[in-house]
This record gives C-alpha cells, sequence and structure tokens, in this order.
C-alpha cells in the first residue's frame, strides 16, 4: 500500500515575522516535532539504551528484502502464556540450533545428517550410500532384489581349460545374469571352432575376483547364474556343444585385488560347479538360465575371503 506524508501543523517563519512572533512559532513547532517522535517511540516502544523495538509490546509485522540477525538469533513465542515454540539460537560450538515443533518442506531440503524418532514416507526413498539397520525390519510388501547381466569373455587359459573372470564390486547386484562369450574360430586360440568345442579343452571355469579399488562389503550375498553360453559374435549358444564334450564348468576361487589375497569358494578343495559325471537330474549339463549359486561372502576365522555357498540349482559340490 502507498502511504501519506506526515502531516505535522508546523507554521512557516516569514521575514515579516517579528522577533517575538518567530519566538513563538519556533515554540509551537517544537512542541508539535516533540509530540510525534514521542509518539513514535512510545507506539513502536523504542529503548534507545537497550537498543530494542517493541520493548514490552510487540509491532504487527517488520517487511524487508534481506534480515541479518546478528549472535542472538530468533525466538518465536505465543501468548497466554507466553511460551516459545520455536528458535534459532547459536550453540556453545558457534554452530546455529534450529528448534521447531514442524517442519513441511515443498521442494526439496539437503542436510548433513538426520537423528529421527520415526519416519513416514509416503511416496518413494532413494538411499545412494550405506545403510545400517540396528533393529528389526519388517516388509509388509513384496521385496524387489536388484539385478544385472553381465558378458564375460570366455578364453583359453591354458591347453585345457576355457576361463572367464567376474569381479565383484561394493557395487555389484544381488543377482548376477552371466553370460559368457566363448572366443570362436578363427580368433587365435579359440574355444570353439565353429562347430564344437576346441580339441583338447577339458573343463570351464568361472573365476570369481573382488575388485582392486571398490571390492565388497562384508557380509554381500550374491546370486550368480549362467544364462547362456554363447559364440564370439554372440549370436546363437554353444550349450549343446558343451553337453556333447561333458566339461564340468567349476567356479573358482580368484584374487581380492585389493589386498592380493586369495578367494576360497566352500572349503577349497571340492569342486562347486556343474558336473558332467553327476547322476542327480539337472546337475550335468548348462541350462540356459538353469544354473544357479547363492555365495554368502564372509572373513573366515583366519580372515580370509570366503565365499559361503547356501544353496545351488543345477550345480553341486563334487
Amino acid at each position: 500500500m502507498a502511504f501519506s506524508p506526515i502531516s505535522l501543523a508546523i507554521n512557516e517563519i516569514l521575514l515579516t515575522n517579528y522577533v517575538t512572533d518567530i519566538a513563538t512559532i519556533s515554540n509551537a513547532n517544537s512542541l508539535i516535532l516533540k509530540d510525534k517522535i514521542e509518539d513514535i517511540v512510545n507506539t513502536l516502544e523504542i529503548d534507545p539504551i537497550a537498543i530494542s523495538i517493541g520493548t514490552d509490546n510487540p509491532i504487527n509485522y517488520i517487511k524487508t528484502k534481506s534480515l541479518i540477525l546478528q549472535d542472538t538469533g530468533i525466538i518465536f513465542q505465543k501468548t497466554g502464556p507466553t511460551a516459545t515454540i520455536a528458535s534459532l539460537v547459536k550453540n556453545s560450538s558457534g554452530e546455529s540450533v534450529f528448534n521447531i515443533d514442524n517442519l513441511n518442506v515443498n521442494i526439496a531440503t539437503v542436510m548433513d545428517a538426520v537423528e529421527a524418532n520415526s519416519i513416514t514416507v509416503n511416496d518413494t526413498a532413494t538411499i545412494d550410500a550405506a545403510v545400517t539397520v540396528n533393529g528389526v525390519a519388517n516388509f509388509n510388501n513384496a521385496v524387489i532384489e536388484s539385478k544385472e547381466t553381465v558378458v564375460l569373455d570366455l578364453t583359453k587359459a591354458s591347453s585345457t581349460e576355457a576361463a572367464a573372470t567376474l569381479t565383484l564390486t561394493n557395487t555389484s547386484k544381488q543377482n548376477i545374469l552371466v553370460k559368457l562369450k566363448a572366443t570362436t574360430a578363427p580368433t587365435l586360440n579359440p574355444v570353439y571352432d565353429g562347430s564344437a568345442i576346441s580339441t583338447g579343452i577339458t573343463e570351464i571355469t568361472l573365476n570369481i575376483d573382488f575388485d582392486a579399488t571398490n571390492p565388497p562389503a562384508e557380509n554381500t550375498k550374491f546370486t550368480i547364474t549362467i544364462v547362456d553360453v554363447v559364440n564370439e559374435a554372440q549370436t546363437f549358444s554353444i550349450i549343446s556343444a558343451i553337453t556333447t564334450a561333458q566339461l564340468p564348468v567349476l567356479l573358482i576361487g580368484g584374487t581380492n585385488q585389493s589386498n592380493s589375497g586369495s578367494i576360497t569358494i566352500y572349503n577349497g578343495s571340492d569342486n562347486v560347479g556343474i558336473n558332467p559325471a553327476s547322476t542327480i537330474f539337472g546337475n550335468n549339463q548348462i541350462v540356459e538360465y538353469g544354473n544357479t549359486v547363492n555365495l554368502f561372502y564372509i572373513k573366515d576365522a583366519s580372515a580370509d575371503d570366503r565365499l559361503l555357498v547356501q544353496g545351488l540349482v543345477g550345480m553341486e559340490i563334487f
């Protein structure tokens, strides 16, 4: 709103006035100005000693483009009886402390740390870092697990072994679908010659390494499924050739590249994988999406990296 100029009934002093008239007019004007200043000071309760406005009774409002607070902060009170219901103050460390009953944020908020007695999320919550749950976790709906598909090169590691390496990291998904891509003739040292597994190869190994920079966290679970073995161009499956060649497919503990330590799967001496000599149906050959192992990463009694086998489908220990 627009404001009108303050109207003060001040008389002009003219050059034609006598000295006595000038004195009278001047005194009258001074009294008018004094009264108006007193009105402003008393109405706003301006205390020049305490440097305050609204000393006993609050003024209605202040409208400003910026407000700078120095040291003592903000106190928000309610009347009848007077009580503080919000405050912005400085603690002993010189940090600001905001105390409030309810906080509504329309768009976004960024905080370094949050401590709450209870939290209700009505839509979605996205957490980009580790989560530690010290109490019971109740899931009242289906749990959606993470998954990823990786394509690994299956190459000749020796005259008798075709090998691929799966490197696990701290961002690896819980369910890992593995497709093995076999080196194929006319590429040098092929695993697959175009119609059959190359002569001399007697086993396929899937080595499991840990990443050098970001290895998986201890107590992480992984479910690894071999979904297919394909030729180098990934145009067709060569599972039938592996079945014809009666090749075992073994999961081998590799290296924790972050500390150069070895990784043990199961007990480290027995084989874990697909056994072509098995008498158990389904454990003796690769089946598309049919061969799965559940692994649980721990530090064992010797503080070594160990992958416990917690479940096998289409695989066995032999």
